[in-house]
């Protein structure tokens, strides 16, 4: 995402800032979370969630006044790639498909923006709902590496185009 601020009815998507440390270290360092996280390591600590938020890396996802996770696109192999996570606390709510909704629309805004590619642990069912909320088709299985857990698991891989998520945001 740009620096450009998106909002939805309940969230604020923003620029990560120094001050989002605290809130960022507060979610993350949490097992479930950070195990379903390509990157971060494990134990995840507070420096790393201070050398995070001074990256400016990703939107800030605040709602009520609170960083409760972090959403991006990003390139890969020079693919969009959407990422994404929430806190525990605020799994559930529809949050999460708020979020990857409102950041997809702006993404594709861009009349160049023709597909995302993404994907998802196999063992992460909940990742495959927003998924499919927002329209995503499944395109093949490989083993990425996940850095908290120190091993290779299987990820389905997903991907989207500005027609499949029109029909699905109908």
């Amino acid at each position: 995402m740009t620096s450009e601020v998106l909002t939805t009815p309940r969230l604020v998507l923003r620029t990560v800032s120094t001050k989002d440390a605290d809130d960022i270290f507060s979610h993350i360092a949490d097992w479930d979370v950070v195990k379903m996280l390509k990157m971060p390591p494990w134990p995840y600590t507070r420096n790393h969630a201070i050398q995070f938020a001074a990256s400016g890396a990703g939107s800030a996802i605040e709602y009520q006044g609170r960083v409760i996770g972090i959403v991006s696109i990003e390139k890969r192999d020079d693919r969009d790639t959407p990422g994404y996570w929430f806190g525990k606390a605020y799994w559930g709510r529809g949050l999460m498909s708020e979020t990857i909704g409102a950041l997809l629309r702006a993404h594709f805004e861009n009349p160049e923006a023709a597909a995302v590619f993404s994907g998802y642990a196999i063992d992460n069912p909940t990742s495959w709902r927003v998924h499919q909320k927002m329209g995503f088709s499944r395109i093949g299985e490989e083993l990425t590496h996940i850095v908290s857990r120190g091993e290779q698991v299987k990820e389905i891989r997903t991907r989207l185009t500005r027609e499949e998520f029109e029909k699905a945001s109908r």
